[in-house]
C-alpha cells in the first residue's frame, strides 16, 4: 500500500509498505479521504506547539470503508462506509467518565499517533462510526472538525441559561460548522460571524450569518465610573472564540452581555485579559476540546443537511498533490476545506 509519511517539517516521503494485520478487536479500513485542518498545517510547518511526533502518518479528519473486520468486532462489516475518532481514550479513568476527550492518558491520531495519510489503516473498533449510507465520503470526512464544533455548541445549548444571539470570532472550518449546527438544528435566527478576511465573511453570509457592523468590532475604551459602559457594546449573549487570536478573545469579553457565555475552542499560548469584565458581567467561560462523543449526531445532522455542509469543501485534490494542497490550504482567503483524495 501506499503510504505519505511526515518525516520532518515541509518532507512528506511516498513510500510502499505491507497492508498492516488485524488483531481481534480492530478493523482494516480502505481510506477514500483525508481533511487538511489547521493543526495538520503547523505540523507541516513545523510549527504546532502541543504534544507531537516526527516521522508520523498525518491526517486526523478522514473517511473509508471497512476493508476486514477481526473476530471479535461486533456491529461493523466490510463494506461499511466510516469514520473514526481523532482521539485514543482509556475509556476508564477518571475523565473518561465524564468527558473521554480530556482523558488522562489521551494520544492523537495523525498529531502523537499515526494517523490516516495511508492506503489503509487499522483501529480499535471502539473509535469507529459507521456513517449513513446516503453520505458520500467527501462529507463523511467533515464529521471530525464538526463534532468539534458540536461539542462545543451543545455545550452551550445544554447551560442553564440559553442564549438566543450569538457572534463566532472566525469563518475557518470550526466557525463555520458551528454556524451550521446553530441555524439548521437549532434553529437560532441571530447568529452573527464576523472574520478579518473579506472573503471569509462573505462565504459565512452565504450560509446563512449576519455579519456585525465593522465599527462594532474595533476596541472601545471602557469607562470603569460608570457601570452603564458595561452594557455600552454588549450585544450578544453567547460569543464563540475559535481563532485562539488574544484580540479576539477581548473581543468577546467586551462584546458579550451581561449573564453570558463566552466559549472558547480555539487555543492561544497566553493572553492578556481585562478579567473585571468576567467578574463585573457574571460572565461564564466555558472551554471544550475535541469531538468524541459528537459523531452519531453529527452524521445524522450531515444525512439531513448534505448540500447545505458541503459548502464548507473548498478544494479535493489527489493524494500526491499534497504539496499543493497544503499551499492552498495555507491561502484562508482562497480556501475553506482541503480534503486528499486516494
Amino acid at each position: 500500500m501506499k503510504t505519505y509519511i511526515l518525516e520532518e517539517p515541509k518532507k512528506i516521503l511516498v513510500e510502499e509498505k505491507e497492508i498492516p494485520k488485524l488483531n481481534e478487536n480492530e478493523v482494516l479500513i480502505k481510506i477514500s479521504h483525508v481533511g487538511i485542518c489547521g493543526s495538520d498545517i503547523h505540523l507541516y510547518d513545523g510549527t504546532y506547539s502541543g504534544p507531537h511526533k516526527y516521522p508520523i502518518l498525518f491526517g486526523h479528519e478522514w473517511s473509508g470503508t471497512i476493508f476486514g473486520v477481526g473476530s471479535a468486532v461486533k456491529g461493523l462489516k466490510p463494506g461499511d462506509r466510516v469514520t473514526g475518532d481523532c482521539s485514543r481514550y482509556c475509556d476508564n479513568c477518571d475523565y473518561c467518565r465524564q468527558d473521554k476527550n480530556l482523558c488522562r492518558y489521551i494520544e492523537k491520531y495523525g498529531i502523537t499517533l499515526d494517523g490516516a495519510s495511508a492506503e489503509f489503516i487499522v483501529r480499535d473498533s471502539k473509535y469507529i462510526y459507521k456513517a449513513p449510507d446516503e453520505l458520500d465520503f467527501d462529507l463523511i470526512c467533515l464529521s471530525e472538525p464538526m463534532a468539534v464544533a458540536a461539542h462545543l455548541v451543545n455545550k452551550i445549548m445544554r447551560a442553564d441559561f440559553v442564549p438566543e444571539s450569538f457572534l463566532i470570532l472566525g469563518g475557518g472550518s470550526i466557525g463555520i460548522a458551528a454556524l451550521m449546527l446553530l441555524k439548521k438544528f437549532y434553529h437560532c435566527e441571530k447568529v452573527y460571524l464576523f472574520d478579518i478576511d473579506e472573503n471569509r465573511r462573505t462565504f459565512a453570509q452565504s450560509v446563512g450569518a449576519q455579519i456585525p457592523d465593522e465599527h462594532l468590532m474595533e476596541d472601545s475604551e471602557i469607562d470603569w465610573s460608570n457601570y452603564a459602559s458595561l452594557y455600552q457594546n454588549a450585544h450578544f449573549d453567547a460569543v464563540i472564540e475559535t481563532t485562539g487570536n488574544e484580540k479576539a478573545f477581548q473581543s468577546a469579553l467586551r462584546l458579550v452581555k451581561p449573564l453570558g457565555i463566552v466559549g472558547c475552542v480555539g487555543m492561544m499560548p497566553e493572553a492578556r485579559i481585562i478579567q473585571k469584565l468576567i467578574v463585573m458581567k457574571a460572565l461564564t467561560i466555558l472551554g471544550s476540546i475535541g469531538g468524541t462523543g459528537e459523531f452519531e449526531f453529527i452524521l445524522d445532522f450531515m444525512k439531513k443537511n448534505r448540500d447545505y455542509v458541503r459548502k464548507m469543501i473548498s478544494h479535493i485534490l489527489p493524494f500526491e498533490k499534497y504539496d499543493e494542497a497544503f499551499s492552498i490550504s495555507k491561502n484562508i482567503s482562497m480556501s475553506r476545506k482541503v480534503e486528499l483524495r486516494f
